[in-house]
């Protein structure tokens, strides 16, 4: 693993031992690992692909589940890499997808995908729908989740904008590929969660079709299957960039 990524790991299970170092002594259940979420991460300001623009971002960070007291899990973090494809069906709405492969510790590695779309509200507010799926060592899963995201709105030659998010996801174990009917093996079936997450981040201008942007993300988990439920957090770097038109010209809706 690239040593950032590793450093970005400790960072994440450092914020999780405050919460989870009075339990390791009380510990005695263990705590099967939810069912994968989509793609929490959003990774850039307030913006849609305008008419004619494509949006293509990529990014890597981390993420953890912080349990609690009864389960033997007290802690886990993962590193994960992110995709995204966005196409501007008009000028405030745009639809893709976004994938990501996270690798846990014991090398375990789970793929999530996602299909999303993005509508403008005003040019400060911009909000968001995605369904998807996902299949890990764990198991299978489908996923959705639904977003707001407001930030600022500056010129788009300014080095920086910032912006935040609000996010609510699901997840649903399933025993098979299209979560049919039936039963499985016990453990087969991850449970299930919802991911209530705020998110703030920042963007810095490379070049007019290309921005860095750097965010993090705090919430909790709540799910009926489990013993409890716990915290959740994230940090994420990445590349946004975009081809069509660029940001500078001021057209269509994807200015920051």
């Amino acid at each position: 693993m690239p040593l950032p990524l590793r450093v970005v790991r400790v960072f994440v299970i450092a914020l999780a031992v405050s919460r989870c170092a009075s339990a390791q002594a009380t510990s005695s259940r263990d705590c099967q690992l939810l069912a994968a979420p989509p793609p929490l991460a959003t990774l850039g300001g307030p913006a849609t692909a305008g008419r004619g623009q494509t949006e293509v971002g990529i990014g890597a960070g981390a993420f953890g589940y912080l349990f609690g007291s009864v389960c033997a899990i007290d802690a886990l973090a993962e590193s994960n890499w992110f995709a995204r494809w966005r196409r501007g069906i008009s000028d405030g709405t745009d639809l893709g997808f976004d994938a990501q492969i996270s690798s846990q510790g014991n090398g375990t590695l789970t793929g999530v995908a996602k299909i999303a779309a993005r509508q403008q509200v005003t040019r400060g507010l911009r909000l968001e729908e995605g369904v998807g799926a996902a299949d890990s060592g764990s198991g299978r899963s489908v996923n959705g989740e639904v977003a707001a995201t407001i930030g600022t709105w500056k010129h788009p030659e300014n080095t920086w904008n910032y912006y935040a998010s609000l996010r609510l996801a699901g997840s649903h174990g399933c025993f098979n590929l299209l979560c049919a009917g039936g039963e499985g093996a016990p453990g087969t079936r991850a449970p299930g969660a919802i991911i209530p997450v705020g998110e703030i981040g920042a963007t810095a201008r490379v070049s007019e079709t290309a921005r860095f942007v750097m965010e993090g993300g705090l919430g909790g988990f709540f799910t009926r299957e489990q013993p409890n439920s716990g915290g959740y957090v994230h940090i994420a770097f990445g590349v946004q960039f975009l081809v069509g038109r660029t940001w500078k010209s001021g057209q269509g809706a994807n200015t920051p």
